[in-house]
């Protein structure tokens, strides 16, 4: 009966004894020479300043639990629906049943947390100023004084210094 979880077991200890002898191995093979830049603690190459003690907002924790919970309850959907594809057709009607009251209570809880506004990062933010309707309306364009200076004609002059023509443009035609 346990010999099912035998290679379980190899796996872990030996993933165990690898990870553990890299661990005494850089230890003891390491060069070992401290200086008093090497003990400072290292903030991308930035100079620490303040204390590592610093008060977080209690809605960075809310948020990660909430996405802990949430994301478990997502991962109940892989396994339901390998067993939903395995089972019997009597039985399929049951769990698609099932599986949505389990989306709905999911949603309902979604939902409840985001009327509550746990999900709001900027709840102490000022409201964005009402746009002047005026703003909004058509302006003229944009005149650079070029406008009707009539058309451009572009020559380019060949190797022999006669003006080229295209066989696109037609005979006579300047490019």
């Amino acid at each position: 009966m346990l010999s099912g979880y035998l290679p379980m077991l190899v796996m872990l200890v030996l993933a165990t004894v690898i990870a553990g002898s890299m661990v005494i191995g850089s230890f003891f093979l390491g060069p070992k020479k401290p200086s008093r830049f090497k003990s400072e603690s290292y903030e991308c190459g930035m100079t620490p300043v303040g204390s590592a003690r610093e008060r977080f907002p209690i809605k960075f924790y809310l948020i990660a639990m909430l996405f802990i919970i949430f994301d478990i309850e997502t991962i109940f959907l892989y396994p339901w629906a390998v067993t939903f594809r395995d089972s019997v057709k009597s039985v399929k009607m049951f769990y698609l049943a099932e599986m949505g009251v389990f989306v709905l209570i999911l949603f309902v809880g979604y939902f409840y947390i985001l009327g509550k506004g746990a999900l709001d990062w900027d709840e102490g933010r000022e409201p964005e100023p009402v746009a002047d309707p005026s703003i909004f309306k058509p302006r003229p364009p944009i005149r650079f004084g070029n406008e009707y200076s009539g058309p451009i004609q572009i020559a380019s002059k060949s190797e022999s210094g006669t003006p080229a023509t295209s066989a696109a443009a037609g005979p006579g035609k300047r490019l």
